[in-house]
C-alpha cells in the first residue's frame, strides 16, 4: 500500500484561507480536506523512472520511491488534482447549496453527512437529501437543507485510476524526480530554476492540467 501523500498520516489541510486571492469561501468550498485511504499505486513505476535516470541497480531504489511520492506531492498541490486515485474526505462549514469538491479528478461520493455541533451526525440520502453533479470535477447540490447541520462532510474518491495517468503528468513527475536525484549532495552545481516548487520544464507539461494559474 502506497502511504498517504499530501498530508501527515490523517492531518487535515486547512484551506479556507489558502488560495490564489488569500480569501478562501469556506461555505462553498471544503474549509478542510484530509486523505482517508492513501494510493495503492505509484503514478509512474519505479521501473520507469529508473529507466529514465538511467539506474541499473537497486542500491538507490527506497530513496528513489521516496522521491516519486515527494514530487507527486508537490504536483497534487499545484495543479489541484491527485495523479493517482485516493479517498479524501472534505468539510464544510456552514454549508451553502452547492458544495464543491476539493482536488479531482472526482469519482465515487461514497459518503456525505451532516453534523451538529454537539457532533451528532446524520447520514444523508443521494436523490433526496443531495445530488451529485459533474464529471470530472463534481459539487454536492444539497436538497433538504432542513437536514442541514452546522458542518457538512463527504468522502470521495479523487485521482486518477492506476494506466489513465496523463502522460505530460507522468512526464513532468520523472522530470522532477531526474533533477532531485541527480543534484543531490553536489554543492559545485547551481541552482536550478523553479516556481513554486518545480522547475520551469515541469510546470509547462502540468500547465493544461492546472487547475488555477500560478
Amino acid at each position: 500500500m502506497y502511504g498517504n501523500y499530501g498530508n501527515t498520516d490523517g492531518a487535515y489541510i486547512s484551506r479556507r484561507f489558502d488560495s490564489i486571492t488569500g480569501v478562501w469561501t469556506p461555505s462553498v468550498y471544503p474549509s478542510q480536506t484530509k486523505i482517508v485511504t492513501g494510493a495503492s499505486d505509484l503514478p509512474v513505476s519505479l521501473a520507469t523512472v529508473k529507466n529514465a535516470l538511467p539506474v541499473y541497480d537497486t542500491a538507490d531504489d527506497n530513496y528513489i520511491t521516496l522521491l516519486i511520492g515527494g514530487v507527486t506531492e508537490q504536483i497534487s498541490r499545484y495543479i489541484g488534482i491527485d495523479p493517482i486515485k485516493l479517498t479524501r474526505q472534505s468539510l464544510w462549514y456552514r454549508p451553502f447549496t452547492d458544495n464543491y469538491l476539493d482536488f479531482g479528478v472526482h469519482g465515487t461520493v461514497s459518503s456525505v453527512v451532516s453534523q451538529a455541533e454537539d457532533g451528532t451526525n446524520t447520514t444523508l440520502t443521494e436523490g433526496t437529501d443531495y445530488y451529485v453533479q459533474g464529471i470530472d470535477f463534481k459539487r454536492i447540490r444539497l436538497s433538504n437543507m432542513g437536514l442541514n447541520g452546522v458542518f457538512l462532510l463527504a468522502t470521495y474518491e479523487s485521482g486518477y485510476e492506476a494506466g489513465s495517468v496523463p502522460e505530460a503528468i507522468q512526464a513532468a513527475i520523472i522530470q522532477e524526480v531526474s533533477l532531485q536525484y541527480k543534484n543531490r549532495q553536489d554543492p559545485d552545481l547551481p541552482s536550478r530554476v523553479s516556481v513554486n516548487g518545480l522547475s520551469i520544464e515541469a510546470r509547462h507539461l502540468l500547465m493544461p492540467y492546472a487547475r488555477f494559474v500560478l
